[in-house]
């Protein structure tokens, strides 16, 4: 066994790693800890008597999910693909599992957590990443289908329209529209006719809209939205308290730790809405760096991506497609919420936010990239060095 791993670091030794993937993720990971840290002081002092208990427990999910990943790293995308469908599964049995009494949590009215007695986990998140490696095994299988039938197209979307109804009777809709817009997406990339994914945008698109206007909170998230200042202290309070962080911020920020938005202002300021105390704390120019750092992650796993696919290794391809349009989109929208951009959805900002499943689950969906990077890498080395043995 001690042989094996030592074959195993020899192997990642000499292919070596993607430099630039490697520092974006790191330093999006140290920014994170540390904006949790300053952000969740008062909130933590006040429930639980340590103002440092949210980055401890921060710091133990980064740990957890850290494990996980070294063994995703050393998992192939083969048997990646193999045990896709499986995964599915049991993350769709989890969030039938969610609804049950007894099992599932309720937190703020909302159904999303499953009890393990120590901690609690948040199954949409893995969904997530089970949801994209299955349907990037069922487009390297049907790419013919997606591509020259509806049907083909249609199967996909099942898949997603099966979780987004499990979603929205949690509910959570934000959930279900970044899970819809990543299937479209990878489906779009895989081929499908521009009328095909049109017409099914168009119906999905007035679907979400319908069941937004269903709900009168969800209706009230978009007025307030609009306009958040007619009812300030209300409705619109959270929106506008973000807002006056990110004011506060100016180019270079008010320094680490000197929010005061976050002292009982500013609700959820660990969590959906820590993009507000940054910009408080680090001002334009952080945000500038921390948007600059998501832009270079994203941007290198699209080419990690891009060079599976050349390797003629579609899955993994398709795979790192869609967690660079998970991170992107849901970066996206967190940014995009606290800069009242959009109406709030309960996102949380991938590797910033506090959150034990949230933290774990995009640690875990880059040790996924990182495999694959380092198949790609692999098979530059054998070619530069065609002695080697395959």
């Amino acid at each position: 066994m001690a042989n094996k791993a030592q074959k195993i670091k020899a192997q990642w030794y000499e292919v070596g790693i993607d430099g630039w993937l490697s520092v974006a993720f790191l330093s999006l990971l140290i920014l994170g800890a540390v904006m949790v840290a300053s952000a969740s002081i008062a909130v933590a002092e006040n429930t639980n008597n340590d103002a440092f208990y949210y980055f401890k427990r921060h710091l133990l999910f980064i740990a957890l999910g850290s494990a996980v990943a070294l063994v995703m790293m050393n998992i192939s995308s083969a048997w990646m693909s193999r045990l896709s469908r499986p995964i599915f599964i049991l993350g769709v049995v989890s969030l039938v599992l969610v609804l049950i009494p007894g099992i599932g949590v309720e937190v703020n009215g909302a159904k999303r957590w499953i009890n393990f007695g120590i901690s609690r986990f948040q199954v949409v998140e893995a969904v997530k990443l089970a949801l994209i490696m299955s349907l990037a095994t069922y487009i390297v299988k049907h790419k013919k289908s997606i591509q020259n039938a509806m049907i083909g197209v249609l199967k996909p979307l099942l898949m997603v329209v099966v979780i987004a109804g499990l979603l929205l009777v949690q509910p959570d809709f934000g959930s279900a529209v970044l899970l819809l817009i990543i299937t479209l997406v990878m489906i779009y990339i895989a081929g499908a006719r521009y009328r095909d994914l049109s017409l099914i945008s168009m119906l999905a698109g007035s679907a979400m809209m319908v069941i937004a206007w269903a709900e009168p909170y969800r209706v009230k998230r978009l007025v307030n939205f609009v306009d958040p200042w007619q009812d300030p202290f209300n409705a619109g309070f959270q929106l506008v308290q973000a807002l006056i962080a990110v004011g506060r911020g100016e180019l270079t920020g008010v320094g680490i730790g000197s929010s005061i938005q976050k002292l009982f202002y500013l609700p959820e300021a660990h969590t959906d809405f820590i993009f507000a105390v940054y910009a408080e704390e680090m001002g334009f120019l952080g945000v500038l760096v921390l948007i600059g750092l998501f832009l270079l992650l994203i941007f290198r796993i699209f080419r990690v991506a891009r060079e599976a696919f050349d390797n003629g290794n579609e899955f993994a391809g398709f795979m790192c497609t869609g967690i660079a349009v998970w991170m992107a989109l849901q970066a996206f929208l967190s940014m995009g919420v606290n800069l009242g951009m959009l109406p709030t959805k309960g996102l949380t900002l991938p590797f910033i936010s506090s959150g034990g499943s949230a933290i774990m689950m995009n640690i875990i969906a880059m040790g996924a990239v990182f495999r694959v990077s380092y198949e790609n890498r692999k098979v530059h080395y054998r070619s530069r060095t065609p002695e080697v043995k395959a």
